[in-house]
């Protein structure tokens, strides 16, 4: 592998995630002849996980797994959204964990590739310190942002999803990025929308490289946007492993059956299921019946 070029890739995950964190590393490992370089931002998986995934991706060599202990890095001090795991915000870290790297590569752990992922290094960031997907297909985030958050924020069609970045590490130690990350969302904390992202938004305004929608194609959204050949497709929507009506579904268990956590997945998915039934006949009895789920089985027939 030597005559390969090696591509750095960081993924945030906790226990929760491992599944998936593994799904994504098998597609990327699957796809790719280059060696890759991950570097998990680990907050909390498991000893048993981590075997779990080594199994998972153990017939591909061009692989080498490094795992950084976030819970060190005081993690619990940032807000916790209901809707984010508060693991999201290790990114900022990045350059601080690995200041030896010129260009790397974040993926969100809801994400697979469906073809090498050098073709997303390889992209010139030219004078950027990151590159990104603009959210012009979804408008509310950065409506939002600029609304209720950062009133200084100019252009919300501008607004970029932080699931793929490709980041120029060293530009962004130059110019101290992480401390002025961490800085706004202390400040912003009790404002936040979506999490980091909207952070890494006021900071990059017009400071980043608008990448093609193949790189981030979001199927909830994207689907309608145009003839989109995806290599990256992002399950920031409907994640199948929640909803049997998850769009491109197929292609994520496709990928998922081959680890050893496909039993696992299709459990969480299953749970998931029966939970949103329960929830569903709760609420189809009380507004019919006007009685609630557990007082109905303790009724005695009449």
């Amino acid at each position: 592998m030597a005559d390969k070029k090696i591509i750095p890739v960081f993924l945030a995950s906790d226990e929760n995630y491992a599944p998936f964190l593994a799904v994504v590393m098998y597609s990327i490992l699957l796809n790719t002849e280059s060696f890759v370089e991950f570097y998990i931002l680990d907050g909390g998986i498991c000893e048993k996980s981590k075997e779990k995934i080594e199994k998972s991706t153990s017939k591909f060599q061009n692989k080498k797994i490094t795992y950084f202990n976030m819970q060190e890095f005081g993690l619990e001090k940032f807000p916790n959204l209901s809707h984010y795991s508060v693991n999201t915000f290790s990114r900022y870290f990045i350059p601080k964990l690995t200041p030896n790297l010129s260009k790397a590569i974040y993926l969100d752990v809801d994400t697979i590739l469906t073809g090498d992922i050098s073709m997303l290094f390889n992209e010139s960031i030219d004078e950027y310190p990151l590159a990104a997907v603009p959210e012009d297909f979804y408008k509310k985030n950065g409506e939002f942002l600029k609304e209720n958050i950062y009133q200084q924020y100019q252009n919300p069609d501008d607004y970029f999803n932080a699931g793929v970045l490709l980041l120029d590490v060293q530009k962004l130690i130059e110019n101290n990025f992480s401390n002025g990350l961490i800085n706004l969302t202390m400040q912003y904390s009790d404002k936040l929308n979506c999490a980091d992202q909207d952070i890494f938004n006021i900071v990059f305004e017009g400071k980043y490289k608008k990448l093609d929608h193949k790189y981030n194609y979001i199927p909830d959204f994207c689907i309608n946007y145009g003839k989109v050949s995806p290599l990256i497709i992002h399950y920031a929507g409907k994640k199948p492993w929640k909803v049997l009506d998850a769009p491109m579904s197929k292609e994520f268990f496709n990928t998922a059956n081959k680890t050893a956590f496909a039993l696992k997945i299709r459990n969480i998915l299953i749970k998931n299921l029966l939970i949103q039934n329960i929830k569903q006949l709760k609420s189809f009895l009380y507004r019919n019946i006007k009685l609630p789920l557990v007082k109905l089985f303790f009724c005695k027939a009449k």
